[in-house]
């Protein structure tokens, strides 16, 4: 098994010939999926963000980017197809906010990455109530910055909802994790390789964070357009 994931860091602000070029790599359902946005950027980002995700896997099976078939475990988390027989054994996770996205491609490891643009959070008291443990509750409120403090909980536990595939079905409260050293203290499904918490390196102004199945050495990438 590949000992490293490879985590993109991918810029969503592009130039309208690029964007043209990843939006001609999209699927009928992808392009049908970005006309759908109500707002111009924000179909700009998915397009940018899936078109990049074509490229970095054209990349790995040496396929054109529109060559590259997706397939969908039972809560829509997609794998790609690796082989001529339509095995799904490539895992990969994208996640985009604000003008950034992440890309993680775990091989065969599967994998979760999310990360968040640093706002301001209503109502931060019920997000915590309904997201953290008490331990974890009474580390936000220490905190200098609240809500960074919330959003590094939050990215990793979505991470690990990501990668075991069943997202906000299952409750953020389910799990719990420490930050500093970033490991898992309760996950509600465990794996035979056991999960492994990274936090992800990224600007100022954002955070995030990946979930491994296995003990995998993160390999960080910025992507140039």
């Amino acid at each position: 098994m590949t000992r490293f994931v490879q985590v993109w860091q991918i810029p969503l602000e592009v130039s309208e010939e690029k964007l043209q070029v990843y939006a001609s790599c999209l699927s009928v359902d992808e392009r049908s999926r970005a006309d759908r946005f109500r707002f111009p950027d924000d179909s700009r980002r998915f397009t940018v963000a899936r078109g990049t995700l074509r490229h970095l896997l054209g990349k790995q099976f040496g396929r054109s980017p529109q060559a590259i078939e997706f397939c969908y475990g039972e809560y829509g988390k997609p794998s790609v197809v690796s082989d001529n027989e339509g095995s799904c054994n490539f895992y990969f996770n994208v996640s985009h906010s604000g003008e950034l996205a992440l890309c993680a491609l775990g091989h065969r490891h599967q994998v979760g990455i999310d990360i968040e643009k640093l706002k301001p959070i209503q109502r931060l008291d019920s997000m915590m109530e309904r997201c953290l443990s008490g331990k974890e509750r009474a580390q936000v409120v220490q905190e200098k910055d609240p809500v960074y403090a919330f959003l590094q909980r939050w990215t990793c536990k979505e991470a690990y909802l990501k990668a075991t595939g069943v997202g906000l079905s299952q409750s953020m409260a389910a799990v719990e994790v420490e930050i500093a050293p970033p490991r898992f203290l309760c996950v509600p499904e465990d794996c035979a390789q056991g999960w492994h918490l990274h936090v992800v390196d990224v600007p100022k102004g954002y955070v995030g964070a990946a979930a491994v199945a296995g003990d995998a050495r993160i390999q960080l990438n910025l992507w140039q357009h």
